[in-house]
């Protein structure tokens, strides 16, 4: 696992196809790699990672832009649920549209081509969509929680939708400065490449986060695992909870009143019709 869940990648180097002798090889502590061959990659992972990328990217964008046009374009679709639905779109286009190339690119580059300001904004859009999609998943099981449980009851309004989703993204943009502030381009992990790749990764940079100590970096991830998948999940979990089984009480309560008055109204019908018969 990675020491970061939104960092950007190490340079890949032990992902190659290498027929090299890997032992106690570790890119993110940097340990030395004893080498027996040549190394060379693995054009089939290429081709397949490329597709497969590629694939995502375009579903992406054009899944994602088409649902955002419907709705935006039909008055009739402007509802709490579809405005936080096209919320929740917008985040995985800037995700299909920002981060998913870059990605990809600096996987098989091994290095960093995009500059220090690509390099910031790449680690920022990708915590802040991540963090804006969470948090429109709980809007919505918020939204749902209200209308089944409380239909005559409080239920959020349009104007409720719009400040929750500007509260979501300033939240998520908050929550993602750290990356703003600490990723940046360095050579520094290249230079301690063994002898052998130090040519052909002279003047090359990675994007890697430099945080100012380890406890530091520790408490922010700690948190940002509390606040984007701990309590997110506990609290959708509950709301669908409490939506699912008074539901289902009630449907099994109603279900035999619906039955006897059924088979009232079949027999007030047969009564009727033996009368008019006499």
């Amino acid at each position: 696992m990675p020491d970061s869940a939104f960092s950007p990648p190490v340079p890949p180097i032990a992902a190659l196809n290498c027929s090299l002798d890997l032992s106690n090889c570790s890119l993110m502590n940097f340990s030395v790699i004893t080498y027996g061959d040549e190394c060379y990659g693995s054009h089939s992972l290429f081709v397949v990672m490329a597709i497969a990328y590629s694939a995502v990217v375009l579903l992406g964008i054009v899944g994602n832009l088409a649902l955002i046009l419907v709705i935006g374009r039909q008055r009739e679709l402007h509802n709490v649920t579809n405005v936080l639905i096209a919320n929740l779109s917008v985040s995985d286009l800037l995700m299909a549209l920002v981060c998913l190339p870059f990605t990809f690119i600096y996987t098989f580059m091994d290095h960093w081509v995009f500059g220090a300001v690509m390099c910031k904004l790449n680690s920022l859009v990708q915590c802040c969509s991540v963090s804006v999609s969470i948090f429109s998943l709980v809007l919505i099981a918020i939204e749902r929680h209200q209308l089944i449980l409380h239909p005559r009851g409080w239920k959020p309004s349009l104007n409720h939708a719009c400040l929750g989703i500007s509260l979501t993204w300033a939240l998520a943009t908050l929550t993602a400065t750290p990356f703003l502030l600490f990723s940046r381009v360095t050579d520094a992990p290249l230079k301690q490449l063994p002898s052998v790749f130090q040519e052909q990764y002279r003047g090359k940079v990675v994007c890697v986060e430099e945080w100012p100590s380890r406890e530091i970096k520790l408490t922010y991830t700690t948190g940002m695992l509390v606040l984007q998948y701990i309590t997110p999940l506990t609290f959708i979990f509950i709301c669908y909870l409490k939506t699912m089984y008074p539901r289902s009480g009630f449907l099994n309560y109603c279900q035999p009143m619906e039955t006897n008055c059924s088979t009232r109204k079949v027999g007030g019908m047969y009564d009727s019709k033996s009368k008019l018969d006499e």
